[in-house]
């Protein structure tokens, strides 16, 4: 374990861009969130969340989609890149809405090739000179990416708890696995819904104010790592200042559906989109620096680590095994025999 815990940290610690809200940021937002989960949840399958270096792998697994852009790769570029933003504008341009939008990944690619053909000319045309990795054309996967998570995050915590109850001490390998997989999940997750609160995430003028510009706000690329990076440093907004500004409960994050959070997820969007204009005030004005920036940005830190604790609350909720979920894992797992002894159901 203590070597799997080390080569976590090792590749934690890759030097990439941070693209939103800084490393030290997303560690905020999810040391947070897990702070409040463990308030809730006392089940031992749990509690290792707190103990020794865990805490630290899982707030740095909060950085990793950042890291994975450190390798130039099409590849990866096309289907990491754009799961960190959404762009509504775009959406807006084709005929579309946050509200109208397919909430399953393909789906939602169809229904933009669909719409660009209703649409001709709208949103961004790619350049096959720059956009190597064939993703300019797309306003952005970031609330499909967000459910994409929380269910691989159900799927992981099933699959620890389901251990948990079968109680075997010659499956300890499998445990340590099952928890690597479930601190990796809470830290991607995490990323992605902190991505969301970052509101330049959720608009085409995300570096810069771009087109019709009335009210003559900045063009500067650099707003982008203003907001992401200099602003939490000039008002030292981490883990503290989060904490401070917790509200004790959310009634519109209670009653999340765990099964589906879709609406959730695109009600935390809405939230976030909805302050793009007043960031670009103040910067206009100089007030980011002051306190009402301080606030402003305080604001989106701790409706980011809300809005991911209650994700959390409800994928610990999703994912209970039931009795039958026990014995089908003992009966298709294999344990203990290099050949399973009945042959797990047929699929691809």
């Amino acid at each position: 374990m203590r070597h799997a815990l080390i080569a976590l940290l090792a590749v934690s610690g890759l030097t990439a861009v941070a693209h939103a809200w800084d490393a030290a940021g997303h560690r905020a937002i999810t040391t947070v969130a897990m702070e409040r989960l463990r308030a809730k949840v006392t089940d031992p399958a749990l509690a290792w969340t707190g103990e020794g270096t865990w805490p630290r792998v899982i707030a740095d697994q909060a950085t990793m989609p950042d890291r994975w852009r450190n390798v130039r790769m099409p590849a990866l570029a096309h289907v990491n890149n754009p799961d960190h933003y959404i762009d509504l504008e775009d959406l807006t341009d084709l005929g579309l809405s946050l509200q109208s939008i397919e909430p399953l990944r393909h789906e939602f690619a169809a229904q933009l090739a669909l719409a660009r053909k209703d649409h001709p000319g709208a949103g961004r045309p790619s350049n096959p000179k720059t956009d190597q990795s064939k993703t300019d054309s797309y306003p952005g996967f970031l609330p499909q990416a967000i459910s994409e998570q929380y269910a691989r995050l159900v799927s992981n915590l099933k699959t620890l708890r389901t251990l948990a109850k079968v109680n075997d001490s010659a499956r300890g390998p499998q445990v340590e696995v099952a928890r690597l997989n479930v601190a990796w999940s809470l830290g991607v997750l995490s990323h992605f819904v902190a991505d969301a609160a970052q509101p330049l995430h959720t608009t085409r003028h995300h570096h810069g104010w771009v087109g019709n510009n009335p009210n003559a706000y900045t063009t500067r690329k650099e707003i982008h790592a203003d907001i992401d990076a200099t602003v939490l440093q000039k008002h030292n907004l981490y883990e503290d200042a989060i904490r401070a500004h917790l509200k004790p409960a959310r009634p519109d994050l209670a009653d999340l559906n765990e099964s589906n959070p879709w609406s959730g997820v695109l009600a935390h969007i809405e939230r976030s989109h909805a302050q793009v204009e007043a960031i670009y005030k103040l910067d206009q004005s100089g007030d980011l620096w002051k306190d009402a920036g301080k606030d402003l940005i305080t604001e989106r830190l701790v409706d980011g680590a809300e809005m991911l604790a209650a994700l959390y609350s409800a994928a610990w909720d999703a994912s209970t095994p039931s009795d039958d979920d026990v014995k089908i894992f003992v009966k298709y797992d294999g344990f203990g025999s290099p050949v399973s002894q009945e042959p797990a159901p047929a699929g691809r």
